[in-house]
């Protein structure tokens, strides 16, 4: 049955419907619009805008979901070669290379090479960060686990002892200026 044959009433239902669709289009434009103006905030102050995508990605998920997910991305990472500068990459190479010759894993299998903790509390910790900032370390050699309360205080004494965040970000992987754009009229 057409619409004008149950008269004006199911017509004004239809067009308050498209209205309110219309509505919610230029809503959920604007907070796009809003979201895209926030990623390039971002990536002028030097982050990378995928990488910021993935986070909130991750961030969407259960932790046991997450957890799933990193498992499963480091085995195939591992599977095609490309976990290098990691704990588990470079166990990996030692075995590959003959170091550890244990191809059943079982009890003999040596455990993968792991960071000794220093035996210090927070304060030698920072002055353990500066030491390293001192000597040209990376922030990435901190030696402390992730949760412990040394590891930000070596990590703030680093940074502190080379007056930066940590996060710099090479010249090479930074988005090359824009080039201005000329006046719209000019030929």
């Amino acid at each position: 049955m057409a619409i004008e044959e149950k008269g004006g009433a199911s017509a004004e239902k239809l067009r308050l419907f498209v209205e309110r669709i219309e509505r919610l289009e230029e809503e959920k434009k604007g907070i796009a619009d809003d979201i895209k103006d926030v990623k390039a905030e971002a990536k002028g102050q030097g982050f990378d805008v995928a990488t910021i995508n993935a986070l909130i990605k991750l961030r969407k998920l259960k932790p046991e979901k997450r957890r799933e997910q990193e498992a499963l991305l480091d085995t195939y990472k591992a599977a095609l070669g490309m976990l290098d500068g990691t704990p588990l990459g470079r166990w990996a190479v030692e075995r590959l290379e003959g170091e550890h010759d244990d191809d059943q894993g079982g009890d003999d299998a040596a455990p993968p090479p792991t960071n000794s903790v220093p035996d210090t509390d927070v304060d030698g910790a920072r002055e353990l960060g500066t030491a390293a900032a001192k000597e040209g370390k990376p922030v990435t050699a901190n030696p402390f686990p992730a949760r412990d309360i040394r590891r930000a205080a070596w990590d703030e004494a680093w940074c502190s002892e080379l007056g930066t965040d940590g996060m710099d970000i090479p010249d090479a992987w930074k988005p090359a200026p824009k080039k201005p754009q000329p006046p719209e009229g000019d030929a």
